[in-house]
């Protein structure tokens, strides 16, 4: 008899199409800069030159994407897990909107989502959270803006991180100044005249934030609703989508791909 799977796998089958449009709109602006790389080496120009506008807009989308993908995932997660902790449904479900246009995250800030998993199930997934990201030596002390190094942020820096992001996000959505000073390793930079500045290592980092975010909060809301002690047998199942939608790196090494390595069913190689 197949063993059954646990009652949060669905979220995160479905963040395969959550994070589509990042992950899309980042592979596009890699497939530029190889454009690009191929014609300067065409003209016996050195290096891929100095990424233009075009490509610093794109890095922005990415971030704005996977901030869309944040909310949308937390809601999923969130509602699929109150279907399951009967606890979990308030008798003024008008006070508590999940979803919808005055959804608890619609701003996803990481204090919101705290909110919504603690009003509902006493769940702080902050205690959870814990990611590598890409740096530049200017976002550490130095001045140069390429990548060169990985930090770990947990906890109030992984808090730091997401917070950061939904700030850039609403930033350039509503092109409010007011929200544009912004400082956190790994996902924005900024100019000495107040710009903010995404690179490519920062759209890269958001889409692997999110996977890693996804993985970390969905595991450790079932091990507060019992999920370990009274269905110790339903484990998370690796997908084919998952694969097919390129997670393997983005997990490969840190804490989240350790988890699925020793707790889902069908890890991929890379992983083992």
């Amino acid at each position: 008899m197949a063993i059954p799977l646990r009652p949060l796998q669905s979220p995160l089958d479905k963040m395969t199409d959550y994070l589509r449009d990042a992950q899309l709109i980042h592979r596009a602006t890699q497939e530029r800069l190889a454009q690009k790389t191929t014609a300067r080496q065409a003209q016996s120009k050195g290096g891929a030159g100095q990424p233009g506008a075009e490509h610093s807009a794109l890095n922005r989308a990415v971030v704005v994407a996977a901030v869309g993908a944040l909310e949308a995932f937390t809601e999923d997660l969130a509602i699929t897990a109150q279907k399951h902790h009967p606890p979990a449904m308030p008798p003024r479900s008008e006070w508590y909107t999940v979803a919808g246009p005055n959804g608890m995250v619609q701003t996803p800030s990481p204090t919101n989502l705290r909110k919504l998993f603690w009003t509902f199930f006493r769940y702080d997934p902050m205690a959870v959270w814990d990611w590598q990201v890409r740096v530049s030596e200017s976002e550490t002390g130095g001045t140069n803006t390429w990548p060169s190094g990985i930090v770990r942020l947990a906890g109030t820096d992984a808090f730091k991180f997401l917070e950061t992001m939904v700030k850039v996000r609403h930033g350039f959505a509503h092109q409010d100044k007011g929200q544009l000073k912004v400082h956190s390793p790994g996902i924005a930079g900024q100019t000495a005249g107040g710009k903010i500045s995404i690179h490519a290592h920062h759209a890269i980092n958001a889409v692997s934030v999110l996977l890693r975010y996804a993985v970390l909060t969905a595991a450790g809301l079932a091990r507060d609703l019992g999920c370990t002690k009274t269905c110790c047998t339903r484990q998370f199942r690796w997908s084919t989508a998952m694969s097919g939608a390129g997670w393997e790196p983005h997990l490969v090494g840190t804490p989240a791909g350790v988890l699925v390595r020793k707790t889902w069913r069908e890890p991929p190689t890379a992983l083992q």
